[in-house]
C-alpha cells in the first residue's frame, strides 16, 4: 500500500493504492453506499466507506476510486484547505438537507449498523439516541421526548411491528413519525403490517441522500 499527498489550488490530495485484487466496475458504482458489502454475512456490514464518503462529503471534499480486478486499487481524496464560502461543485449537485436539528431514535440491534446510522444523522445535527430492541426503545420513549423513530424490523425481545403496536396504545401521536429499517425481502405478513400501518421504510442498503428524503417526508420542515 502507498500513500501521496499534494496541495493544489487551495486543495489537498491524498491518494492512497494498493496492489490487490482491484474492484470490478459493477462494484465501484456501489462501494460508497452505506451498507454495501461484497463480504459474506459476520464479517462486515459495508459501513467503513460510505461513512467515510459522509464525512469527506460534510467537510467540502470528494473521494473517488479507480482500478481494475487484478491491478489493485486506487483512492483519491479532495478536501478544502480552508472552509469554503460556497459549497464545491460535487457538493452543489446534491440537495441540502430539509430537516436538521431533531430527536431522533435508532432502533437496531446491530451495534455497528446503530452507530453508523446515527453517525450520519449526526451530520444533519440530529440529537440521536440509539435503542438495541423495541422493548429498550420503550423505556427510552417513557424518558425521553422524540421527533422520529427509525427502526428495524427484525429484532429480538420485542420487533418492529412489536415496537408500532405498543407506540398504538401507548404514543399514537408518535404514528406518522415512525420509519421502518429491513436488508431482508419482506415477507407476505411484514407487507401487509406495513401496508396496513401506512409506515414508510427503507431497504438497507441506503444512501444518505435517500434517507434525507424520507426524513423530509416524515418531518416537513416548520
Amino acid at each position: 500500500m502507498t500513500t501521496r499527498a499534494s496541495r493544489e489550488e487551495e486543495r489537498i490530495r491524498l491518494e492512497v493504492a494498493d496492489t490487490g485484487t482491484g474492484i470490478a466496475a459493477e462494484i465501484q458504482a456501489r462501494i460508497f453506499e452505506p451498507f454495501f458489502t461484497t463480504k459474506p454475512p459476520g464479517y462486515g456490514t459495508g459501513l467503513g466507506l460510505g461513512l467515510c464518503r459522509a464525512i469527506i462529503v460534510a467537510h467540502g471534499g470528494t473521494i473517488q476510486v479507480d482500478g481494475r480486478p487484478g491491478e489493485g486499487a486506487i483512492f483519491r481524496i479532495e478536501l478544502p484547505v480552508t472552509v469554503p464560502s460556497a459549497l464545491p461543485e460535487a457538493r452543489a449537485l446534491e440537495p441540502p438537507p430539509s430537516v436538521q436539528g431533531k430527536a431522533v431514535l435508532v432502533v437496531d440491534d446491530e451495534p455497528d449498523v446503530a452507530k453508523t446510522l446515527a453517525d450520519l444523522l449526526r451530520l444533519d445535527h440530529h440529537r440521536v439516541d440509539v435503542a438495541p430492541n423495541g422493548r429498550a426503545a420503550l423505556e427510552k420513549l417513557r424518558a425521553e421526548t422524540y421527533d422520529l423513530v427509525l427502526s428495524d424490523l427484525k429484532m429480538p425481545e420485542l420487533d418492529g411491528p412489536g415496537l408500532y403496536e405498543t407506540l398504538a396504545r401507548d404514543h399514537p401521536h408518535l404514528l406518522r413519525r415512525v420509519v421502518f429499517l429491513t436488508g431482508d425481502a419482506l415477507s407476505s405478513e411484514i407487507t401487509a403490517f406495513l401496508e396496513r400501518a401506512g409506515a414508510p421504510y427503507l431497504y438497507k442498503p441506503f444512501t444518505l441522500e435517500e434517507l434525507r428524503r424520507v426524513i423530509q417526508r416524515t418531518l416537513p420542515m416548520r
